[in-house]
């Protein structure tokens, strides 16, 4: 992990979005149930990370929590995060789960998505390695 001496703060110039998205299992003991919607998030993330620029992803981070994971993202756009949406992994994943999960309650999903406009936003790093919008921006 390469710490940054001293203070960083990312550029405010641009918009950004933020869209955080998470996973709560409920019903530990339906692994054949929730297994495959949990894993369903490596392959899109693959994709973002190989055509971040194409598709306007900037980073994601994650956050694990008992029985879940929380990931936040870094978006060019709302209109590239939806347009992300749309995309042939996502509706897959997207119908996997409520085709075969959602009515038992085995698995939550939650999402969030921030639009922050330009010189809206403030943050600070101290003695950290970059992260959040400093690693997004970058």
């Amino acid at each position: 992990m390469n710490i940054h001496k001293g203070r960083m703060k990312p550029n405010t110039d641009q918009p950004i979005t933020i869209f955080v998205i998470g996973i709560k299992i409920t019903k530990l003991w339906a692994v054949h149930k929730w297994f495959k919607t949990f894993m369903s998030m490596g392959p899109m993330l693959t994709e973002l990370s190989q055509h971040k620029q194409q598709l306007g992803f900037y980073h994601s981070e994650f956050h694990l929590t008992w029985r879940g994971v929380t990931l936040i993202q870094y978006w060019k756009s709302e209109e590239a995060l939806m347009n992300y949406s749309r995309s042939p992994k996502h509706l897959q994943a997207w119908k996997h789960f409520n085709q075969r999960v959602a009515a038992d309650y085995s698995i939550g999903i939650f999402h969030e998505a921030y639009n922050v406009p330009a010189h809206q936003y403030h943050s600070i790093f101290v003695n950290m390695p970059e992260i959040g919008l400093v690693k997004a921006q970058k």
